[in-house]
């Protein structure tokens, strides 16, 4: 028999849940209900209060009242809900009694069938009886108790909330296990007499992945007459044996472990492949297919429940989004969702019909840093009224069925580029920013436009540009290479083909999201501009609030500022397509607010402005773009100038190293105030690893003001402010450790100016020293004061409440008042319940059960109608425990009093973080400071960690730009293998572009990278490992360097080569460094030597510093008297040269730049070190001086032709060369 209390859960968890809509099934066919109930169903009654799952049934009979795991569990001999063994032994000892009916008798003679019907018993797993259900034995009357099943039952979840008020809290006190908790539900209906007290029961954990749908159903035995003898129930039992048997048959051997669970969903019509739709009814083969949505159709969601119906209406306008859907404290996860649930979280489905699985709410940070870092989107969606607020709507509106389920509204969606650090998500440890980047193209044909736009929400830093690109879009891939996006927005077929291809490859691994291109939500530059003028910077005249970054963008024509210039409407435009998503993500209200503009300029796009003197730099900071940034590996995880230099100590330190690198200084000023500050910190090693030690613990100031600031800004509108968080005391104590963090942050902060009182350079002085000593780090001693005495911290680090003191806040006043007023009452209605009972009285419970009577058994008797029982404990002091009316309506008026007052305190917190945020100028200031110290210091350590180091000297303004480097290192080599190098480039001795040969791994590549390096950490300020460092600035570094092709771009190597030459040719200047490394070497041998000698002669022409690598010794002949051109080769030693058998021969490299020409590049050496077969390297070798000999003899004719032409001298000249060749040509005769 089925008791009403089947699904009431222990522990003290609700009966009647706010989720109960989930539950509804088809209705049981009362006629096949029976009264047998076994262990397994009992241990089923017994399951976990996050084990019994919401039933989101979409069969078409989901408007029943039933749940079906009742129906089920009352039509079955054994309840399937695990393949454990208790079900198969039942069986298998059911059977041995039926193959010997007269031996088998035990010891107690009662059949079995009869026994196991009057009383049946839940078992813990140690044996120990948990809970007893009376049943009434072989009942003649099961058609009429059958008939009493007719009132609603539904399975418990995770919810705290009640619709019909009766909760339980789970905060509840409990008195111990034999507390028994009488309601008119504990009112058996099977059973004629109340319901005896029972024991709580052990939560069992049955861990069953397979949905019910799947298990095997049985018929249920017929059940035997009282009054029937043992022959009769024999012959009965002997007549089901057959039943038994096959189904202990099914038990044994059918195994659903390797078999696939195919779940409701998985079966859903409009979710199959060949009839999936968009919200707006178009297939995915449509032009304008919305992946973000999903037609379900009304039909299908008229038959739901209201609580399944709202998932589905959530899930079918983000499709794409794993909904987080909060039911009481969990988080739950349905259908497609639970799969990824259980596949990337590691959770298990939980019982129930429909896939399931979810997460308490405190593991919300966890669960979706988890998801976010795998790329997937999530969408937070809270409760956001009580079922109080609900039943309170559902009277002013003419409510519908599905009115009657409490609102639940997404309040954030998060993917990579949308992540924000809220209250329920602390900062990360990465320090790397996550750009999201909108993209707005206008294609000119064989050049574009661009409109940028790309932010950090974390922090609130737009940068805004708009650009003209050539058709490689080398300024677009700089872009990229500097502020690599997470995450890229652009509208559906707006961008070129060449566009296109760089989104394929170089952003092929990040998040792509497509914004209307059509219709009313399509963003434009005028459509920005309202929107900003309409929330953010309302105002004209001498009101106007406008940034500077955007009143720049505005026409001067307009002095409303909603016209847009004519050259930054894409990116306005661009700038409206990411105001559209994170509004779209429910951010809008949390990163505008606190945004900050910055204009993004191309490193190379040059000023307007023309400099004064022609040999002057026209840019600020030196140009590097992709190409230079990934052949130089200047960034990156390993092995990278920025993992060598980064001794960092704090994040926003190594976001600024980040930019320093990607923007090397131009100007000689800045460069050596660097240099003096990181001289002076090695010189006080001490103060050094002091300030070190402050730094390390420091947190990442710059996310934390962007945190402070959101906490502090008021969200009327906003779901979150309405969402219930029942964690939320944790919560507000985490804002409060993390608020006093960042306060013994700074507190610790204001050392620096006593720590470097004695500092000389001037940089040191800026950054350290307050503004009436000379300094620019901001006095923050008031403000740091206001917060010590503002609050208690001690007080608020434990309790998480900011509460102020008496007389400080007229509303809390008031609130505490109204407090005290009812605490007063409680006593007085106390001491009148002790004069009624005649006996001492107290209060028992807590939260939502407070305020109850807590009356000995011994006086309980006195208890009228008006004593409503809550429960009862046993033992040595037994008691009962009653509300009245007037307990129920001073907890009501208590329970108002206190909502005010967290009311008041939660505002008075956030009245605090706003009054931090008003001084952001202030803070970030210091920051500011403080990260461009903290590079210094990184600098100094490196220097300090070097063999040999020293202090580059920088000038500017000279006519021929030259570099003299002596004994250089590779800065991301081990110092102790690595042999050092030097060189000297457009001096009065050296012609500034050097043409360098040399044997094969004889170190041409390395030169170059270690000579860009070099070059690159000089102008940043640092210190050098290299012997001594002399240079003109230099405006750009461009290379050429490796041999690679872009198959997914259908570049082929050469063309890859030729697109990065061709770059050089059109933006190199003077005053620019050129690595060129074997250019040509992709295409035939005198394609590629015409092409090389035609670049060599254009840089030569320019004057630019190069280093120009090659194995075309044909360009040595042809340069070598060239006095724009000084030759030089890597150094190696040769044994066994021109032996006949090339294997023989022995290179041993030098590694040293060494003045001339190198006459080989010795490739059979690197044959040979390859591991080559010596026969293959012999006959290449014979090849080679036949190919050797017939340009020597085409060579030799040519000479013999220009000497008859010439004078007597000249043909004396020309019959030495002669010789030459012609012993050449002898040595080729293998």
């Amino acid at each position: 028999m089925m008791s009403k209390k089947l699904n009431t859960s222990a522990g003290g968890t609700p009966t009647n849940t706010l989720f109960k809509y989930f539950s509804k099934s088809p209705a049981v066919d009362k006629k096949k209900l029976t009264p047998s109930v076994n262990k397994d169903l009992e241990s089923a009654e017994k399951e976990s209060p996050r084990m019994k799952q919401p039933k989101l049934d979409d069969s078409k009979n989901s408007k029943s009242k039933e749940p079906s795991a009742k129906k089920k569990l009352s039509t079955s001999p054994t309840a399937k809900t695990s393949p454990d063994s208790k079900g198969k032994d039942k069986l298998k000892k059911k059977d041995t009694k039926l193959e010997n009916p007269k031996n088998s008798k035990p010891k107690d003679s009662t059949p079995v069938a009869k026994r196991k019907l009057p009383v049946s018993d839940d078992e813990a797993p140690n044996g120990q009886r948990k809970r007893k259900r009376i049943v009434q034995p072989e009942s003649e009357s099961e058609s009429e108790m059958d008939e009493t099943k007719s009132e609603e039952d539904f399975s418990d979840c995770a919810s705290d909330y009640e619709p019909d008020g009766n909760e339980v809290s789970d905060d509840s006190a409990s008195s111990g296990d034999e507390e028994v908790s009488p309601s008119e539900n504990d009112m058996s209906i099977d059973s004629p007499s109340p319901k005896k007290s029972r024991k709580k029961s052990k939560i069992l954990n049955n861990n069953n992945n397979e949905p019910l749908s799947k298990k095997v159903k049985l018929e249920t035995s017929t059940q035997l007459a009282e009054g029937s003898t043992f022959q009769e129930k024999l012959k009965n039992l002997q007549s089901n044996a057959k039943k038994d048997a096959s189904y202990d048959d099914i038990v044994t051997t059918t195994s659903t472990l390797d078999e696939p669970v195919v779940w409701p969903h998985q079966k859903l019509d409009f979710l199959q492949p060949d009839k999936i739709k968009d919200k707006a009814g178009r297939r995915p083969d449509h032009p304008a297919y919305d992946k973000s949505t999903l037609h379900v159709p009304e039909k299908f969601l008229n038959g739901l429940s209201p609580g399944v119906r709202q998932w589905w209406v959530l899930k079918s306008d983000n499709f794409d989004c794993v909904l987080f859907f909060k039911v009481g404290k969990f988080y739950e996860l349905y259908h497609m969702d639970a799969d990824v649930g259980v596949t990337e979280l590691g959770f298990t489905y939980m019982r129930g019909e429909f896939a399931h699985s979810g997460f308490p709410e405190i593991s919300f940070d966890k669960m979706s840093t988890i998801l976010v870092d795998r790329g997937f989107k999530i969408a937070r969606v809270e409760q956001t009224e009580t079922p109080d607020m609900m039943t309170e709507r559902c009277k002013r509106i003419k409510s519908t069925k599905f009115d009657k389920v409490v609102a639940r509204e997404i309040c954030q969606i998060t993917n990579r580029g949308t992540q924000v650090f809220g209250s329920q998500c602390k900062i990360g440890p990465n320090h790397k920013p996550n750009y999201m980047l909108a993209l707005v193209e206008k294609d000119e044909g064989t050049w574009s436009r661009f409109g940028v736009c790309f932010i950090d929400t974390s922090i609130g830093d737009f940068h805004m540009g708009e650009f003209e690109d050539d058709k490689n879009c080398s300024r677009l891939l700089t872009l990229l290479s500097h502020h690599m996006p997470v995450l890229l927005l652009n509208e559906k077929s707006a961008l070129s083909q060449r566009s296109q291809q760089i989104v394929r490859t170089v952003l092929g691994g990040i998040l792509k999201e497509l914004v209307p291109s059509n219709g009313s939500q399509a963003c434009s530059a005028e459509k920005t501009l309202k929107l900003l003028a309409e929330r953010y910077y309302a105002g004209n005249g001498s009101d106007d609030n406008w940034p500077l970054v955007l009143r720049t963008m505005q026409s001067d024509l307009d002095h409303l500022g909603l016209t847009p210039n004519d050259n930054y409407k894409l990116a306005l435009k661009a700038l409206g397509e990411c105001i559209f998503f994170i509004h779209k993500c429910k951010l809008e209200p949390k990163v505008m607010p606190m945004a900050r503009y910055q204009l993004y300029v191309p490193p190379d796009q040059v000023p307007d402005a023309k400099p004064a003197a022609a040999s002057a730099l026209r840019r600020s900071h030196m140009v590097l773009d992709a190409t230079t940034l990934s052949n130089l590996r200047i960034i990156g995880e390993e092995h990278t100038l920025l993992s060598t230099l980064d001794h960092c100590c704090t994040k926003f330190g190594k976001r600024l190293l980040h930019h320093w690198l990607c923007a090397p200084s131009c100007d000689v000023e800045v460069i050596k105030e660097r240099q003096d500050a990181i001289g002076e910190l090695i010189r006080m090693s001490a103060e050094l690893q002091e300030v070190r030690a402050l730094l390390a613990p420091m947190p990442d100031f710059e996310r934390n003001l962007a945190q402070i600031h959101l906490f502090g800004n008021k969200q009327k509108d906003h779901p979150d402010s309405r969402a219930i968080l029942f964690e939320e005391k944790i919560y507000n104590r985490q804002k409060l450790l993390g608020f006093m963090s960042v306060l013994k942050g700074f507190n610790a902060l204001t050392k620096l100016p006593t720590m470097f009182h004695q500092c000389e350079t001037a940089l040191l002085k800026r950054l350290t020293q307050l503004p009436e000593s000379g300094g620019s780090f901001p006095d923050l001693s008031k403000e740091l004061n206001y917060f010590a005495t503002a609050f208690d911290h001690e007080a608020a680090a434990k309790t998480g409440v900011i509460a102020p003191q008496a007389g400080m806040d007229a509303e809390y006043d008031s609130a505490m008042d109204a407090i005290s007023e009812i605490e007063g009452r409680l006593k007085v209605y106390l001491v009148e319940q002790e004069r009624h009972f005649g006996c001492r009285l107290s209060y028992f419970g807590s939260d939502k059960k407070r305020y109850q009577l807590d009356v000995p058994e011994s006086h309980a008797s006195k208890a009228n109608k008006s004593y409503t029982l809550e429960g009862q404990t046993k033992g040595k002091k037994p008691c009962r425990r009653y509300t009245t009316a007037e307990s129920r309506a001073l907890l009501k008026d208590m329970q108002h009093a206190e909502d005010t007052r967290n009311m008041v305190l939660k505002d008075l917190a956030r009245r605090l973080f706003e009054r931090f945020s008003n001084h952001y100028e202030q803070w970030k200031q210091c920051i500011d400071c403080v990260a461009k110290l903290d590079v210094l210091c990184s600098l100094a350590e490196y220097a300090g960690q070097q063999m040999v180091i020293c202090v580059p000297e920088l000038v500017s303004g000279v006519e021929q730009p030259f570099i003299q480097l002596e004994e250089g290192y590779h800065p991301c080599a081990n110092a102790s293998t690595y042999i050092p190098n030097g060189l000297e480039l457009g001096t009065k001795s050296e012609a500034p572009l050097s043409l360098l040969t040399g044997p094969n791994m004889g170190g041409k590549s390395t030169l170059m990278r270690e000579l860009g390096l070099l070059v690159i950490m000089a102008q940043i300020g640092a210190h050098i490992p290299a012997a001594s460092c002399r240079l003109s600035l230099v405006d750009r570094i461009f290379t050429r360097l490796g041999a690679q092709d872009d198959i997914l771009a259908g570049h082929s190597t050469f063309l890859v080569e030729l697109n990065e030459t061709s770059l050089i040719l059109k933006h190199a200047t003077c005053h620019s460094l050129v690595l060129l490394d074997e250019l040509g070497r992709g295409t035939a041998t005198y394609d590629g030597t015409a092409i090389a000698a035609s670049v060599v002669n254009f840089l030569a022409n320019l004057k630019c510093r190069t280093l120009f690598s090659t194995h075309y010794h044909n360009l040595i002949d042809f340069f070598h008297d060239d006095k724009r051109i000084t030759l030089g080769h890597m150094a190696c030693m040769v044994e066994n040269e021109d032996n006949e058998d090339p294997t023989q021969e022995t290179v041993t490299f030098l590694y040293k730049y060494t003045a001339g020409a190198c006459p080989k590049s010795y490739g059979f050496n690197a044959a040979k070190l390859a591991g080559m077969p010596q026969g293959i390297i012999k006959r290449a070798y014979e090849l080679s001086k036949k190919v050797e000999a017939i340009a020597l003899q085409r060579k030799i004719t040519a000479k013999i032709v220009a000497a008859t032409a010439g004078s007597e001298d000249s043909k004396k000249e020309k019959l030495n060369t002669l010789k030459d060749l012609l012993k050449q040509l002898k040595m080729c005769q293998v």
